[in-house]
């Protein structure tokens, strides 16, 4: 296995020969696949009210579904529209130069370190890797045409590229790259996959350099503290604010089936206006509400972030009291009230569904399978909502204990030290 943090893979297909036509199974398969991030949760936030279209009529809600982000996972440059993928693939099946795939790869822990753990990140870092490989592999900039799709593959996320150039009198007609060229486009994607990492700690480091120098001058006591104060700070930051997700594990079509089934059972329950909180809802409603926030916390990858957080509420207990029942108490209350947060996310989206159905009619087959296509987008919003709830709550409790063992620590040193001046005074 490679020991690189970044592998960039690249392969072409070369126009006149039969593989060319797989371009568009490949333009499908990435588009499509189940691990494909739609972008959704970006796009369509789980109980917004201002659709941007005409509301109330179904003839906008199919124009709506069309047209938004997220029709399929590919994206491209930033303010261009997203192709139709089944249109691209059949156009790149019968394109008449190279047309190159480029795959950027990382594992799962260097990902949510680096922070591209979910699209918005990988996007920005694929356009600007893209821009430099096209110098890297001599294509005309106003050609060059690309798409892209990041998938949430557990254990090594990634995204695939495909670049070509439309017909022009200078363009390139052979796939293959020399070496160097293999080499400035891995450099392309490197350099972007590490950008905002070196630009936050050549940042911090500059203005940690500049406050030793201003506060601390040569007196290593005082750069100790000073640096324990950093510290200090960053936690005191976590643990209020949490800090990034790691990687939003899959919602398979089995999985999105069943939430699917469960919003709209919910829905069938809650009235059609008011306020959509937890705290009035009728009892029937958030009994339901919190079943299926158990069924969240239960699935893969939510299970797990769901349990460190129940032990991270003992580890907090246990500065204060020893005793077994008093810790699993705590446990529990920290699970409730992380369920209670995923509850409402649970009903927004079953509010958004509500709504959906009373302002589309079914009388039009086209109609009732575009409304199954907005469920499954709603399911999609609150699976990604809930796992950023989950997920900040546990990253603050993470902060939270790391904080009261530092604490800790920091009372005992005292104690120690005061221990030792009775020990040495007469």
């Amino acid at each position: 296995m490679s020991k690189s943090v970044v592998i960039v893979n690249v392969a072409y297909y070369q126009h006149g020969t039969k593989k060319m036509a797989c371009n568009y199974n490949h333009i499908r398969y990435i588009a499509t696949k189940p691990e494909a991030d739609r972008g959704d949760a970006g796009a369509y936030r789980v109980g917004d009210e201002d659709y941007p279209v005409e509301r109330g009529t179904a003839a906008g809600h199919v124009k709506y579904a069309a047209e938004r982000p997220g029709s399929s996972g590919l994206f491209g440059p930033e303010g261009e529209p997203v192709p139709d993928w089944q249109e691209l693939g059949s156009k790149l099946a019968k394109h008449n130069l190279p047309v190159w795939r480029v795959i950027v790869s990382l594992r799962q822990d260097d990902a949510e370190r680096l922070g591209l753990a979910e699209r918005e990140k990988w996007q920005a870092a694929i356009e600007n890797g893209v821009n430099n490989a096209n110098k890297a592999m001599h294509l005309d900039p106003d050609h060059t045409r690309w798409v892209a799709a990041f998938h949430r593959k557990e254990g090594h996320p990634h995204c695939h590229v495909v670049i070509w150039e439309e017909e022009h009198g200078a363009a390139r007609r052979q796939g293959y790259l020399e070496p160097g060229e293999r080499k400035g486009v891995f450099r392309s994607f490197a350099r972007e996959v590490f950008r905002e990492e070196r630009d936050r700690l050549t940042a911090e480091k500059t203005a940690i350099r500049d406050a030793i120098r201003e506060l601390a001058g040569n007196d290593i006591g005082k750069v100790m503290e000073f640096m324990r104060e950093v510290k200090k700070a960053r936690l005191e930051a976590r643990a209020f604010w949490g800090s990034s997700p790691k990687m939003l594990p899959v919602l398979t079509p089995g999985r999105e089936e069943v939430l699917v089934r469960k919003l709209q059972d919910l829905a069938g329950i809650m009235h059609g206006k008011g306020r959509i909180a937890l705290a009035y809802m009728p009892g029937e409603v958030k009994e339901r509400a919190r079943e299926i926030a158990d069924w969240v916390l239960k699935q893969p990858g939510f299970n797990q972030s769901a349990e460190r957080y129940r032990e991270l509420a003992r580890q907090l207990a246990g500065h204060y009291t020893m005793q077994p029942g008093a810790l699993d108490e705590a446990a529990g209350k920290a699970y409730e009230d992380l369920r209670d947060r995923v509850a409402q996310v649970v009903l927004k989206g079953a509010a958004a569904i509500n709504r959906l159905e009373r302002e589309v009619e079914f009388n039009e087959k086209r109609e009732a399978r575009q409304i199954q296509v907005e469920k499954s987008r709603i399911a999609n919003s609150v699976w990604k909502a809930a796992w950023r709830a989950l997920e900040r709550e546990r990253t603050r409790a993470e902060a939270q204990a790391m904080l009261a063992a530092e604490r800790d620590l920091e009372r005992r040193r005292r104690r120690a030290r005061g221990e030792e001046r009775e020990m040495r005074m007469p």
